[in-house]
Parts: structure tokens; sequence; C-alpha cells
């Protein structure tokens, strides 16, 4: 504990430090002195003014908050006349003898100025004053007589006191004399403070700092510094050159040279990088060396800072190397549009590689489709070079980088060519200082057909970027190449068909054109359209490569049919035509599209390991009997063709209602897309009836399009234009999207709606984003999960069994029930249905009509029940009309019924109310 004041005793007989004024009262203790040290000072004095003290005190605490300075005499008299004239402004701590004070300065710590007499018994006051300065910064100041004034001046001069004061002394020179010897001990103590701070700074810094004279020897240095340069400690380096200090001397005589520029002209060096070897590797610094000067501007030395930049400096060789390859990059994209000759394109690449990318040379080999070399260019490489760059890429006895580049079509870097490349390769390139070598393959139509090989003087230049970007070159010039090579081709692909090798339709009506006979000619030019029946079918269950291995095989047998002056077309996606210029009548075409056309479909085809009997439907158009206009006769084939898909026809010539038919379909199909745009369809909603309880547990959501011109019109006459177009998709997704919004949205009103059923199309089952469809609208409206159902067809499931078991499992973890609509009317295989999981089956409406009066269609429904109660199924049966109906479903312990007995398919708005009135039941028949 620290003595808070201390004080000279009063000329009362009772001290300061007592604990009441009696003179006998015990003393106070003191918790900041030790009781010998206490004893020792109370026993040396007399009371002061002749009152002897029950105990002398040598020194007295008190209170304050004032600087405390120690007085030592070895004359009482002395002490408190000192007292006397210091009381007022400090605190006064007085020792007898020069032991004492020392005893004193042991246990206070904080005391500013010492004051001692010279001439003491024992010791003197500079020989207390040269051992207090080894234990405390204490200012000292002597209070000596004349006689002893040289001694005194000696130990001034040793720097062992502050100040001195002659006896008898000034009492206001005295007080400033002391004064200023507390502003310097306060001084001091401030500026060792300072000094610390900047030492812990110093050596806290990571960045190595230093400090040298004007012969470049070290005056300070901190501890990363001291690490740098491997000292043990900093101060080693004091007094020495960096030569002294281990530095390799060429070394040390480069920084020193800065060093010397930056003392002689007096500016600062900022960032300089320094490369250096380390154990971990290469390293990088960055260096601000200044010059120091003194108070008249003098430089007297310098300070240098070193911050480590090798993360920095990577980062910057890693941009400059990305720039360069980037430039690269730019540069041969722009030849690749200019240069329409190989060779010259080839040369072009080489030359900007090293000259816009910094690389040591650049060489390009091409391959033959034989595997062997058809070409080889280079830039910044002579002709031995490239021979024998030639020969390791394709000498299979010496495998290098190059031939595996080739071999697995991805690039083969190296920074040790002597290891992986041919020995003479290597000398090569080690002869013109290449320190890393890279072999990127040029790739077309799925084999290797060259190597772009790049050689650059840096070791670490095909690094990360680099290497996307040098990918992403070698690729833009094998797509260059192919181009080149393809160009003759592009002019064929125009006009033929690049699958099956046919002519395009733009051929074909070129052709017909010319093939349309003047007004005054006999002859019949004839037009065949043929396409392949449930060609949708094999692409959504084989895959879109069985979809065209199988078109190359019909267009195969199809051109055995076709003579000389005739012509096979791929019309359309699984459309072909066939162009016949000398036909028969009709009778004897006829005759021809079943013996030859029909008959080129009867043996299967084999489509990766699938045996396939497909069918085909015709339309025919005949000239001149249409019209002698070649758009309007491929227009009366395509209303042919129409008229034989929508009815079941094998072949159907043109006839002239024909193209009225198709004009209405094209203008329905139009109106339908704009349907859709503007939001005109409708959802109605038919309600499900439980029949034990009579409680409407679902609602089937029913699409109606509300069209301005015709109002209100069935899904009947839209769906199937919807299915043939491919818009079934979009609306299917729109129905989703508009259940669960409206599932929300009454859930919302405080509602509690039933499950709601929507249907849902092969073609939208098939798409392979129909679970994700079904999962953002469950994202867009949350409360809709677990309250929508699906209802999909019998047919929609088994086009693609296995895979749509798999969504259907996925559709069941998003708290979907699935129902089989119109059971009973497709395949209905328990094989499959164990396997599906499926919730309800729905029985179709045709056995429901017919229940009471066909025996057989009864025998039908209970078994279907059976089946479902089995696979614990619920059954619904649809189109229930009448209560008899009812009455026999509930006795046969059918679960749901749904159909105009229970009620319409109504507006969401009359949904609704319904939820409001609480009118959910509907009586079950008795």
């Amino acid at each position: 504990m620290a003595i808070s004041q201390v004080t000279l005793t009063s000329s009362l007989t009772v001290p300061a430090w007592r604990s009441d004024t009696s003179t006998s009262g015990a003393f106070r203790e003191t918790p900041q002195m030790s009781p010998a040290l206490q004893n020792s000072v109370y026993a040396a004095y007399a009371n002061r003014k002749g009152h002897r003290m029950q105990a002398a005190e040598e020194w007295a605490p008190a209170t304050g908050r004032r600087s405390r300075v120690l007085v030592v005499d070895d004359e009482p008299q002395v002490l408190v006349a000192l007292e006397d004239v210091l009381m007022r402004d400090f605190e006064v701590l007085k020792a007898a003898s020069p032991e004492t004070a020392l005893r004193v300065l042991e246990e206070v710590r904080d005391v500013a100025v010492v004051i001692s007499d010279q001439r003491m018994p024992g010791m003197t006051g500079d020989e207390l004053f040269s051992k207090i300065s080894a234990s405390s910064d204490a200012t000292r100041v002597m209070v000596t007589g004349y006689a002893e004034l040289p001694a005194v001046i000696r130990a001034v001069n040793r720097g062992r006191i502050f100040a001195y004061v002659t006896k008898p002394w000034d009492s206001s020179e005295l007080r400033m004399t002391i004064q200023k010897g507390v502003e310097h001990f306060e001084l001091s103590r401030e500026l060792a403070h300072e000094r610390q701070l900047l030492d812990d700074l110093m050596d806290n810094i990571p960045d190595a700092i230093y400090f040298k004279d004007r012969e470049l020897r070290f005056t300070r240095m901190n501890r990363a510094c001291a690490d740098r340069v491997a000292l043990r400690d900093s101060s080693d380096a004091v007094g020495k050159r960096l030569v002294e200090l281990g530095i390799p001397p060429d070394l040390a005589s480069a920084f020193e040279q800065e060093e010397t520029q930056i003392l002689t002209r007096g500016h600062a060096r900022i960032d300089l990088i320094r490369e250096h070897e380390a154990r971990e590797g290469r390293r990088f610094y960055s260096t601000t060396i200044a010059p120091v000067r003194a108070r008249g501007g003098a430089v007297q030395g310098l300070v240098g800072i070193s911050r480590d930049v090798t993360a920095r400096v990577e980062v910057e060789l890693a941009l400059q190397r990305s720039n360069h390859v980037r430039t690269m990059l730019g540069a041969v994209n722009g030849a690749i549009l200019r240069v329409k000759e190989r060779d010259l394109l080839l040369q072009e690449c080489c030359r900007i590689a090293v000259e816009d990318g910094g690389l040591l040379l650049a060489a390009l080999v091409l391959l033959d489709h034989d595997g062997a070399v058809e070409t080889a260019v280079s830039h910044g490489a002579d002709d031995r070079f490239v021979e024998r760059l030639t020969h390791a890429v394709v000498d299979e006895a010496t495998p290098s980088l190059l031939a595996a580049a080739l071999a697995d079509r991805q690039p083969h870097l190296t920074s040790d060519p002597k290891a992986d490349l041919d020995p003479r390769l290597a000398r090569d390139v080690a002869r013109r200082g290449g320190q890393a070598v890279g072999a990127f393959p040029l790739s077309a139509d799925g084999r290797a057909v060259g190597v772009l090989v790049l050689v650059s003087d840096q070791s670490d230049f095909f690094d990360g970027e680099e290497m996307r970007l040098l990918s992403e070159l070698a690729d833009n010039v094998a797509f260059a190449l192919d181009h080149l090579e393809k160009s003759a081709r592009l002019d064929f692909l125009a006009y033929y068909d690049e699958l099956t090798g046919l002519p395009k339709r733009n051929l074909l009506m070129n052709r017909l054109l010319e093939a349309v006979p003047p007004p005054e000619a006999s002859g019949r030019v004839a037009l065949l359209l043929v396409e392949i029946s449930r060609f949708r079918q094999v692409n959504a269950t084989l895959g879109r490569g069985a979809g065209d291995d199988l078109l190359v095989q019909v267009g195969r047998r199809l051109t055995k049919l076709v003579g000389e002056g005739e012509l096979l077309a791929r019309f359309e996606s699984s459309t072909f035509a066939i162009l016949l210029t000398d036909a028969g009548d009709d009778a004897e075409l006829a005759a021809w599209v079943e013996q030859s056309v029909f008959a080129a479909f009867e043996a299967p085809f084999n489509v990766r390991s699938t045996e396939l009997r497909i069918s085909a439907c015709i339309g025919l158009a005949v000239l001149p009997a249409e019209s002698r206009d070649a758009d309007r006769m491929i227009q009366s084939a395509e209303a042919a063709l129409a008229n034989a898909r929508a009815s079941g026809q094998r072949y159907l010539f043109h006839a002239p209602h024909m193209n009225e038919r198709v004009s209405d379909k094209l203008t329905l199909e139009t109106r339908l897309r704009r349907a859709l745009e503007q939001e005109q369809f409708l959802l109605y909603y038919q309600p499900k009836i439980d029949l034990k309880s009579g409680m409407v547990v679902g609602l089937e959501a029913l699409i109606r399009w509300d069209d301005p011109e015709r109002g209100l019109i069935a899904p009947a006459e839209f769906i199937p234009i919807l299915e043939e177009t491919g818009l079934i998709v979009e609306v299917g997704e729109w129905v989703l999207r508009t259940v669960a919004a409206q599932c929300a949205a009454w859930l919302d009103e405080g509602l509690l709606p039933p499950r709601i059923a929507a249907n849902v199309s092969a073609m939208q089952l098939s798409q392979r984003s129909f679970v994700r469809s079904l999962e953002r609208a469950f994202e867009l409206w949350p409360a809709a999960r677990g309250g929508l159902d699906l209802e999909l067809t019998e047919s929609v499931l088994i086009e693609d069994l296995v895979g749509n078991i798999e969504k259907l499992r996925q559709l069941k973890e998003q708290g979907v029930c699935i129902a089989i609509d119109d059971f009973g009317t497709g395949y209905s295989s328990l094989g499959y249905l164990s396997r599906l999981p499926i919730d309800a089956l729905k029985i179709d409406q045709s056995f429901i009509l017919r229940m009471s009066d066909d025996p057989q269609n009864m025998t039908i429904i209970t078994t279907i029940i059976s089946l479902a109660h089995s696979l614990d199924m619920k059954v619904i049966a649809e189109g229930v009309e009448s209560s008899e109906q009812a009455r026999l479903l509930k006795l046969v312990k059918c679960d749901q019924i749904q159909g105009f007995l229970v009620g319409r398919p109504q507006g969401a708005h009359e949904v609704r109310t319904l939820f409001r009135s609480n009118t959910r039941t509907w009586p079950p028949p008795a």
C-alpha cells in the first residue's frame, strides 16, 4: 500500500499521525512502513522547540496529493528548517541518515525529489545519490556549505545530482529548485513511459524496423528485424553493419548503396520491393527508408521499415499473368474472326501467344483423322525444335505430357521439363530459359485434333485463372479450326438435315416449284407427308437420342422408295415429305402408299436394344387437281395429314373442306395462346362427398375458358388443342399455381377448405421440372402445402412407369395425395398398381351410369372397391347423378362420390359461400 502523505513532525507534543490529541495516546500504526523502520525513524528525534516527545520521530505521514520530497540530513534543526520551507508546496519525508533514506526509498517508490546534505556520518551525499540512482529515478538535489562545493560540482558533472543549493539557502530559490526537480522527475517518468511504449510497439509490430547512423551501422532494431537477420537479441546488432550480421556481401552492398543515396540526397524511398530466398521459399519484402534529421535539419541517420508483402506481390504477379493471357485471348479471338485460312490462323495464334502473352515460344501441332501429324507451326522456335515437338506428340514409346494431353484431352503442365519431356526437347526448353511447359489439347467432334504447346520463363505461369483462360483459348482455336474445316459443309447444312442427311423443307419448296407442271401439261405431281405415330412417346420414354436413331432408320427405309427425279425430305420433327413428279391416278397412288410406304414400317425398328413397332399417318395432295401453287399444295398436304390423324385414318387425300378445318384449328390455337397470356382461364370446383358422414371432403379443380367472343367454353373443346400444341404444360402449371393460391387465400380468410385436386396431363408429368414447379408453388403459398391432390390417368402413368414412380414419391414427400382418374378404362394392371404410391382410385363414370342396369358393371365396381381397400386406397365414384346410384355405392362401401347429384362445378366465390354457411354436409342415402 502506497503512502498517501508524509510530513515533518509539528511543534506540538502530539504528532500529526496520532489518533487523538493526548500525549498519552498510543501511536496509530502506519501501514505503509514496516514497524522496524518506524522505530528507527521515531527514535531519532527530540521534539522541536525543546518539547520532548514520548517517542522521537524522524518523519511522519499525512494526507494530500502533492509531490513527495525526501529530506536527508543528520542535523534535526536542518530537517525542520527545510520542512518549514517546503511543506506548503510538497509532501515532505525526512530521514536523519543516508541508511534511513535508502530504506525509505525501498518502501516508498513515488518520491519525486531527494534533498540531501553532503557531509553526513558514514556516507556522503554524493555517495548516497550514487546508490539511489541504481534503484530510484527521483531527482537528486544537494544542500551544502561552501566548503563542500567542489565535491558537489564534481558530482554534478558526473551526473549524480540535478542541482545544488548552498547553505544558507534562499527559501524562494530553494522552492523553485525543488519544483524544477519535481518537473524533471515527472518529465523523466513520462519519457521513460513513452520509451517503454515505443519499445513495446516496435517489438510487437510484425514489420521489421531499424535505425542506422551515417556510417550505416545499426543503432536500434526491433524484434521482427532481429528475427529477419537471425539474431537472438536485437541489441546484438547495435554498432554493426549488414555484412557483420551474416548478410551475403553482394546483397549487403546493394542494400547499402540505396541507403547511401538516401543519406546523401535526404529523400525517402517508399515501397522498395526486394526478393529474398527463405527456407520456406521465395519471399518478397516492401521496404520504406527515410532519413532521420537532427534539430537543425542535417541528416544524422536513417530509419527503415520492412514488411512481408509476398501475398500482395504474388497476387500482382498473378494479375499481370492474367492480364497477359486475357490480352492474348482477345487477340486470338480477333484473329479467329479475321483470318479465314487455316495455316495463316495457326501462325497468327502462335505469334500472339509470344508477343502479347509474354511467353517464350508457342507451337500448334494438328493431327489428321488417323492420328498422324498433319501440320505444325510455331513462333519463337526453330525448325529443329518443331521437329522434336512433333516427334514427341506421336511417340508412344516415350510417354510425355504432350502425348498425355492428347490421350485424355485434358491440359497437362510441368514446372520440371527435364522430368516430363523428351530429353532433347527438355534441353531445348532449358536453353531458351523455359521454366514451365503447358500442353493444351484441341478437341473437336469428341476427339483430339491437335495440341497447343506453350513455354514460359516463369515456373508458376500456368496457375489458377491462367489455366482456365488458356484452356478457353485452346477451345476457341479448336472451334475455329473446326469451323474452317466445316465452312463448306455449312452451305450443305443450309439445305440438308444434319441428322438424316435428307433435304430440308426449304429445298423441298424449291424442288416443288420446279416440279409444278405448266397448265397445258397432263402430268400429276403428288406430295405425301409421312408422320411417325406416337413419336413423342418414344422421346419421352427412351430419350431424344433414341428418337434421333429412329428418325435416321425411318429416313433410310423411305430413301429406298424414292426413284430418280423424286425427292425425300425431312419436313418437320417427325414428319417426312415424299415428292413424286410422275404420280399415277388416285387408285395407283393409294396402292403405292399401301404396298410401299406402309410396308416400310412393317418390320420392327431396333432402337438402342429396344424393339419398336412404329406406324405412320399420311396426308396426300396432288397437282394439278389442287392448284398450281406450291405453297397451297403444302397447306393441302398438311390439312390432309391433320384430318387423317384426327380421324384415326392411316392416310387421307386432301379435300377442299380440310383446309378450312385446319385454318379453324390454327385460329383456335392462336386464341388459346392469347387466353393464357391474358388470363382468360378460370377454375371451377366440384365437391367430393364422404358417403359415411356426408361431409364435403374434397374439391376437384376443373378448368374453363372464358372467351371474350364466345363466352364460357367447356374443356372438351380446347384441351385436345392444348395437348397437341404443348400449351398444356404452361396451362397445367397455371392450374397448380392457381389452386395453391386459392387454398392459401381461403385459409387466410379463416376458412377450412378441404383438399383440392388438380388434373395432370401426360405431357406435363413427363417434364423434368414437374416436381420442381409444384415445389415453387408451395414456396409462394406455404399454407397450401398438405392441401393439394393430383389426379392422373392410367395411360399417363404407364408411359414411363419407373420415372413416374420416382416423381410420385417426391410428390408424396411434399404432402401431395395421388389419385388415378378414370380407373378401369385403361391397363388396370395389378403389377403396376401395387408399385405406385397411390392414395385413391376414381371409378370412371361410364361404369356408374350403367351400374343399375348392367350386373357386370356392378361386379366391376365391387371388384375395384375391394382391390383398392386391400391396397389401403380410397375409392371415389365420379359422375354420380341419382340417389339410387349413391345408395348402391354406399352398400358396396365406396368411400366418396362426385357428380351432379352432389353438386355441379362452381366458381370460387360460390364455394367460399358454402364454407361460410357451414353447410358442408350432404345427406347420405339411407
